[in-house]
């Protein structure tokens, strides 16, 4: 659907490959297009892309240049085939976002180092992938042990009730970590039973997982750091994470 946005002028957004840079058609066969530069006025600043075309006399241009120049974060969920202009929605074709719930610290360190779908200097991010949404907790310095559990562990706790039958997202250690050689394994636990324990991982490591959480009550993700030198933070995070 093509219509007449607030630019002044028609507009497309092309998605697929062109997302972020570069230009590709996701069809079959071909068109007849113009490639030629377009230039943006927004609120009387001029802006400008070479990854844009014409066809059939409307100019198409990558989704994340249009949002961005209009000043809006744009983001991809690729795992809910969703482009994200400006804020989050809380849930979308029967998912709701795990970040849209309230949630406690099992051992009280909920303070400044529990955050919401982003870092407050930047978003989540593990091997180059942006994600949207989800939680995180910076600051991890120590090896975790149950002996001392209110200083070495960080654990989310949401109530789910019962109300949900799948838990899916992506643990991740982010890019930004400080601490590059620290491990880290992300617990997923239901009533108190370990449903999912992820592989050790590194900054920029991460894994996708989908958990049965039908019938569970508590839902606790607990990342604990499990090796490496103890001196710097490690920045962790549940990205793009879905009930439904």
């Amino acid at each position: 659907m093509v219509k007449k946005s607030k630019f002044g002028f028609v507009s497309g957004f092309v998605l697929g490959s062109i997302f972020f840079s570069g230009i590709a058609l996701a069809a079959t066969g071909s068109i007849p297009v113009t490639m030629q530069p377009i230039k943006f006025m927004v609120d009387g600043k001029l802006r400008e892309t070479n990854d844009a075309f014409l066809y059939n006399g409307v100019p198409y241009a990558p989704v994340a240049f249009v949002g961005e120049a209009a000043g809006k974060k744009v983001s991809w969920d690729a795992s809910a085939s969703t482009v994200t202009i400006g804020g989050p929605a809380a849930g979308a074709g029967g998912e709701t976002r795990l970040s849209s719930l309230k949630y406690d610290m099992t051992y009280g360190l909920k303070n400044s180092l529990s955050f919401v779908d982003n870092w407050d200097n930047g978003v989540f991010a593990a091997g180059g992938t942006v994600y949207s949404h989800g939680v995180g907790y910076s600051s991890i310095t120590s090896i975790a042990t149950d002996k001392l559990s209110n200083s070495t562990r960080q654990v989310f706790k949401f109530e789910l009730s019962g109300k949900y039958k799948e838990l899916s997202g992506v643990v991740a250690i982010d890019d930004q970590s400080p601490n590059k050689q620290g491990e880290i394994i992300w617990r997923i636990i239901g009533d108190g039973k370990v449903l999912h324990e992820s592989p050790r991982m590194k900054a920029g490591q991460s894994q996708l997982v989908k958990v049965n959480v039908a019938g569970v009550k508590t839902l606790q993700l607990e990342p604990r750091m499990v090796a490496g030198e103890t001196k710097s933070k490690m920045n962790v995070f549940f990205g793009n994470a879905l009930v439904k």
